[in-house]
């Protein structure tokens, strides 16, 4: 990747695919920030370069905590058995690893009320639970949905309700449920959904079903009227999307960024290619509040 100009985050320690057990492939993240100009397109600048204190290991799933704050799922080259999370001061330009546990956790989430993250935790006899973890660092974390063994990603509809992806068992497809944490009761809701899974403006959740190998549909649910449709056509292979807060959708192919406006726009426009920075391909993205891009890229 070519080398950019910016400054690189110093390592702090303190006291998917979806079991990490082995040597998992090497990501970077890159870090835009999004303008939106006159042709009602955003376009990414000022790019920085966020992986410098891991540049031959797996940095990944990048989220928001904040403007400033960015969480990820680390896994140094020395590792070959989990995963940590670290978090990212974009101000500080420092790395801080949040869980140094003997067990990988992966898919960091900020939580409704914004004291506590969730995780995926990979517990050593396999089970995939799901997390809770104070941000002040006050506690060692506790289980979410004790009974839910197969998470592989999630996402919080409302400080009681949530958005799993399940991991299919015996062959069956990966599914997508709705789960209260009050009667932690699982409601499947689709099958054959791909590991995205975004909370939209207005309340519904946008995941992706895989129809085929080769069609793909970026869906909507909607936890009060329990229905699901369809919203736009995946770009080609890209299961990857991040939505913005106006509610543009912007993903991928290759290594172009692509997005569109659901209510202006019936196909996906290319707002740059990020060549020019030696990607390859751009995998997973995460928007900020302010206006900040993270895209994971090979």
């Amino acid at each position: 990747m070519r080398k950019l100009t910016i400054a690189a985050c110093a390592l702090l320690l303190s006291a998917p695919p979806l079991v990490f057990s082995q040597k998992l492939e090497h990501h970077d993240v890159l870090l835009f920030s999004l303008n939106r100009k006159p042709d009602n397109l955003w376009h990414p600048f000022a790019p920085r370069f966020l992986t410098a204190f891991n540049p031959a290991g797996y940095n990944n799933q990048p989220q928001f905590f904040s403007p400033q704050e960015l969480y990820l799922t680390v896994q140094l080259p020395t590792d070959t058995t989990q995963t940590d999370i670290y978090a990212l001061h974009l101000l500080l330009n420092t790395s801080t690893r949040v869980t140094a546990t003997a067990t990988a956790e992966y898919s960091p989430t900020l939580m409704p009320g914004g004291r506590r993250f969730s995780a995926v935790r990979v517990e050593p006899n396999g089970d995939q639970r799901l997390w809770s973890y104070p941000l002040d660092r006050s506690d060692n974390g506790q289980p979410v949905l004790p009974a839910v063994t197969t998470v592989g990603y999630h996402c919080w509809l409302r400080d009681t309700l949530l958005a799993l992806f399940l991991v299919g068992q015996n062959d069956e497809p990966h599914a997508l449920a709705i789960v209260g944490t009050s009667e932690q009761r699982v409601q499947r809701v689709a099958t054959s959904i791909g590991r995205a899974l975004q909370l939209l403006p207005d309340g519904r959740l946008a995941f992706v079903q895989k129809a085929t190998e080769q069609t793909w549909y970026i869906k909507t649910y909607d936890p009060l009227k329990k229905t699901v449709e369809v919203l736009v056509k995946t770009p080609p292979g890209s299961e990857d999307f991040a939505v913005l807060s106006d509610g543009t959708l912007l993903s991928s192919t290759g290594s172009k960024l692509l997005q569109l406006a659901p209510k202006q726009q019936t196909d996906w426009l290319e707002i740059a290619d990020l060549s020019r920075y030696g990607v390859k391909k751009i995998s997973r993205l995460a928007v900020s509040s302010d206006g900040k891009l993270a895209v994971v890229v090979q």
